[in-house]
């Protein structure tokens, strides 16, 4: 499996340290990387302390000539009452609920130009000395960055499924007079989002943008939003919402407090008229700022027209605004996303399994995963 560039990586698997250690671990290490928010120990930390078992999981590490270039924390879980073949994640649970958090802009977290080779050398660790698993799960990891031909083996099967992932090019923006919405928005979607803003400032009076600037008024911003968000997703759509579950509540509001001015959440707040539009909860990290969720007055203000259209037309500018380099909409084909959007990437969930009479029986008790194709 390994390229003779990578046969010097040494990986070893390791129960967990203390996460007072591994902190200090990896924020040296996330110091020569240039990874995203979702592999930060803002994250991952948060992670750690609030969702992961700590019994299920273990810490990769991957040197390269004794320097350390690779983290990640991997998780076994057991079905069928843990009698059942182990299933191996990198930064998941396998826990539906928990795993909604939906990690993106994955992988291993690794020292600069070195992702695609350590990424190789973990899994071809994991094939060669890790014998009891099944399938190895890697969610949400930038298909630019997944060197397929050297992870194939002869008795292993890889299974993809991809997503886009659009994004808006601030930089560009800038420097081309810095006006999003009558530059990049199709002529249709800018009526749109005036047209919204013309009778929201009819009825209500000019949107209002404000930023939180203090934990406290983070974590504010953050109850209205999921406020809102619970109340549409559950009465109007009939659906769960993002933060029913208590648990992923808590882990917000622990990354939330723990964020600092341009590292982990960003909380938006729009009100016009001393009315309170919506909401909404951004990650930003070197940079780049992702859209992570929303939170709506559609009771108030959903005959306006398109007030989501609106407030991310809104955070986009004011993106642009604070200095930052990239706006990603997030993995997801939604119509929202393609008509906000100047370009998109690929982002894949990709699965790692191994092939023999496990597989087989696997296969025929669960079928094929709707979505996924042969890698």
């Amino acid at each position: 499996m390994l390229s003779p560039a990578t046969r010097s990586f040494e990986v070893r698997l390791e129960p967990l340290p203390d996460l007072e250690v591994l902190r200090l671990r990896w924020e040296e290490l996330e110091s020569r990387s240039h990874c995203s928010v979702f592999l930060s120990w803002l994250w991952i930390g948060t992670w750690l302390k609030l969702i992961c078992p700590r019994r299920t999981a273990r810490l990769a590490s991957v040197y390269l000539n004794k320097r350390l270039v690779g983290l990640g924390i991997v998780t076994a879980r057991r079905r069928f009452f843990g009698l059942g073949p182990t299933h191996l994640r990198l930064h998941q649970v396998g826990d539906r609920a928990l795993d909604s958090l939906t990690i993106e802009f994955n992988g291993l977290l690794s020292e600069a130009g070195l992702e695609s080779d350590t990424l190789v050398a973990f899994v071809d660790h994991l094939h060669r000395h890790e014998r009891h698993w099944l399938t190895l799960f890697l969610p949400g990891i930038e298909v630019d960055r997944i060197p397929l031909e050297q992870m194939r083996a002869p008795d292993l099967r890889l299974r993809m499924f991809k997503r886009p992932t659009p994004y808006i090019d601030l930089t560009g923006l800038r420097e081309d007079h810095g006006l999003y919405l009558s530059s990049v928005l199709g002529r249709n979607t800018r009526a749109r989002v005036r047209r919204t803003a013309r009778r929201l400032g009819e009825r209500w009076g000019e949107l209002q943008v404000a930023v939180a600037a203090t934990a406290q008024e983070r974590l504010a911003f953050f109850d209205g939003l999921v406020a809102l968000h619970q109340a549409h997703w559950t009465a109007e759509a009939g659906e769960q919402g993002a933060f029913a579950d208590p648990r992923i509540v808590a882990f917000h509001r622990q990354l939330i407090a723990d964020s600092e001015p341009g590292h982990g959440a960003q909380l938006l707040r729009f009100q016009a008229g001393g009315h309170v539009v919506g909401y909404l909860y951004q990650l930003v990290s070197r940079g780049v700022v992702c859209f992570y969720q929303a939170g709506i007055d559609y009771p108030r203000i959903g005959d306006c027209g398109s007030p989501g259209l609106l407030l991310l037309t809104e955070a986009v500018q004011h993106a642009i605004q604070e200095g930052q380099s990239r706006y990603e909409l997030m993995a997801g084909d939604m119509d929202y996303k393609r008509v906000l959007a100047m370009a998109e990437g690929r982002m894949a969930w990709l699965s790692v399994d191994r092939l023999g009479l496990r597989t087989r029986v696997m296969d025929a008790l669960r079928g094929r995963k709707h979505g996924t194709v042969p890698a």
